[in-house]
Formats: C-alpha cells, sequence, structure tokens
C-alpha cells in the first residue's frame, strides 16, 4: 500500500457536524418560540467558522468561540441569554448527535486490518468523546487525539509532533491526512511532512495532494 497510516479529521468528515448543529439551535431557539430558519442556520456557520479559524491561527483561546458566539448569533435576533448558558446548551445537544458522514462505516470496514487509523480533532473532549462512543466509530481507532487534551491544537506542528510521538515509529512517507478543512487538516498535514486528502468540492489549493466529494473514493488512492 502507498498509504498504511491513515489520519483522520471528525467533524463533517466521519460524522455530520452540520446535522447534530442543526438539531441543537433549533432546540435551542425553540426555548425562545423562534424557529430555526435557513438563514438564521448559515448565520451561525459563518460565526461560528470566522471565531474557530482565529483559533486555528493562534488570535484567540478556545474558550473565546465559546463566550462569544451565542452572544453575537442570539444578540442578533434580539434574545438575551447567559452566551455560556447557550453554549452549554448548544453542546449538550451535539454530544448525543452521532450522525454519520455518507459512506463512512464502509470505508471504515474496508480500512480495519488494512491500515493504522487514528481520529485527530480540535473538538472539544466532552464532546467528542461521547459522540464517537454513541456512533461506535471509537472501536475504528487505536488512539484518538483531541487538541483540547493535547494542549495544542491543528494545524500546529507541535499538535502532530505529539500524535507521531504516542504513535510509535511511523513512516511518515506512508502517512495521510484526512479532512474537510484547509486551514486545520491540509495546511496541519503540510505542517507535518505528510500527505494529505480533502473530503470537499474541488479545490486547485497547493495544500492538498488529494481532493474527493465521497469517502469511499479514499481507497483506490491508498493503493
Amino acid at each position: 500500500m502507498r498509504y498504511d497510516v491513515i489520519l483522520m479529521d471528525i467533524d463533517n468528515t466521519l460524522l455530520d457536524f452540520d446535522a447534530g448543529t442543526r438539531d441543537s439551535l433549533r432546540a435551542l431557539l425553540a426555548r425562545f418560540g423562534l424557529e430555526l430558519t435557513a438563514e438564521r442556520e448559515a448565520r451561525f456557520h459563518v460565526l461560528n467558522n470566522v471565531l474557530w479559524q482565529q483559533y486555528e491561527r493562534g488570535e484567540i483561546e478556545k474558550n473565546v468561540i465559546f463566550e462569544t458566539r451565542f452572544a453575537q448569533f442570539l444578540g442578533e435576533m434580539d434574545v438575551f441569554m447567559d452566551p455560556l448558558e447557550a453554549n452549554e446548551a448548544y453542546a449538550e445537544g451535539l454530544r448525543h448527535s452521532a450522525v454519520l458522514m455518507p459512506h463512512c462505516r464502509e470505508l471504515l470496514d474496508a480500512l480495519r486490518g488494512r491500515c493504522r487509523l487514528f481520529a485527530v480533532t480540535n473538538g472539544v473532549v466532552t464532546t467528542q468523546l461521547p459522540r464517537l462512543e454513541q456512533s461506535g466509530l471509537n472501536a475504528c481507532f487505536e488512539q484518538v487525539f483531541i487538541s483540547e487534551a493535547m494542549g495544542c491544537k491543528k494545524p500546529e506542528p507541535e499538535f502532530f509532533d505529539k500524535c507521531f510521538a504516542a504513535m510509535g515509529p511511523v513512516d511518515k512517507s506512508r502517512c495521510l491526512l484526512l479532512g474537510d478543512s484547509l486551514t486545520s487538516d491540509m495546511q496541519g498535514g503540510r505542517n507535518a511532512g505528510i500527505a494529505t486528502c480533502l473530503l470537499g468540492k474541488p479545490t486547485d489549493d497547493p495544500r492538498c495532494d488529494y481532493v474527493i466529494q465521497d469517502l469511499l473514493e479514499l481507497l483506490p488512492l491508498l493503493d
């Protein structure tokens, strides 16, 4: 095989983060008699993504995301709720969301026994671990690396240095990182000196060695 060590992002790569967000936001807004419209959902993603990208660049700490996103989102609708309380309600909804991305199970079943599999995520420990357990995906990985527990994050080289130290000896030329983010996954792979595969829309971004639109398209790339 060309690649036999696969590092996999979780949100919107293996688990459908957008589906979990939709359900959590719907429940939160229902407290105030509001509906979750497509426009409101899109607006939340814009606000949330800006904050996460600032975090990835080292411009803010992770707690700023949790303190800010609902202050902005709810404030724009003239809804006033303690932002940390709103964030906890949202996070509680996410903990119970374990919707698999299309063909996730088929991919992992095909890779089982052929590759060493590791999960790499910038998510929150108390959110990601319950989701992996509920979905059964935790059994697919040798180890799960969560930035919050490691004290560093994708795309920082230190994050991947710690991952490789924990994995034991590996040949980086046989490692591949699969994810949906250019800024954390593809840039992280570049920083780590390993090949990258973007799950997403076609792009000629130089940080991507491969681009796929379906998880099963990964399989022929490995051989």
